[in-house]
């Protein structure tokens, strides 16, 4: 790179510093500021089936993984044919005269291959609670539970207008 090169360099690295000092300096008089995340090892397991494999030991996580690639062996290739199948039906609205009976019919065909693989990881995951000790089945029982996920909530991460610096607008 030459020394014209690396003036513009220079220069572009600069312009992108001030924006983003610009940025941060705006959000400050603006009264804007990001809450910070749950926890310091990043935002934690999602969905129901995540936060209740969290709970459990090592051992017992290290258990579960174990069945991972049958499971995937089985229903992997069903879960990848009824997401083509959807693709499918998706690229056919554009199509005329409209297909409307063919996309209901891959629509259908999607959904059943799901429901398969939905159904048999609900099955795995219930024969695996059974082999769990009862306090530790407790735990997982809890983790399952619909409701709110803690590490999940908008309000933890969602800018707010701190009404303490907040200036109105002239």
């Amino acid at each position: 790179m030459g020394r014209k090169g690396l003036w513009i360099a220079l220069f572009a690295s600069l312009a992108v510093n001030l924006f983003i000092v610009g940025a941060l300096v705006g959000a400050g008089f603006a009264g804007l500021q990001l809450r910070p995340a749950a926890a310091a090892g990043g935002a934690g397991p999602h969905g129901p089936m995540a936060r209740a494999l969290a709970v459990l030991t090592p051992d017992e996580r290290a258990a579960w993984r174990a069945g991972n690639p049958a499971f995937l062996q089985a229903y992997g290739p069903r879960m990848r044919q009824a997401r083509q199948l959807h693709r499918q039906a998706m690229e056919r609205f554009s199509q005329e005269p409209f297909p409307r009976a063919a996309i209901l019919q891959d629509l259908a065909q999607a959904r059943s291959l799901e429901q398969e693989a939905r159904t048999a990881m609900d099955a795995r995951f219930v024969d695996f609670a059974a082999t769990l000790p009862p306090d530790e089945r407790g735990r997982f029982a809890a983790a399952l539970r619909p409701g709110r996920d803690p590490e999940r909530d908008p309000q933890k991460w969602r800018p707010v207008l701190r009404r303490d610096r907040a200036q109105p607008l002239n």
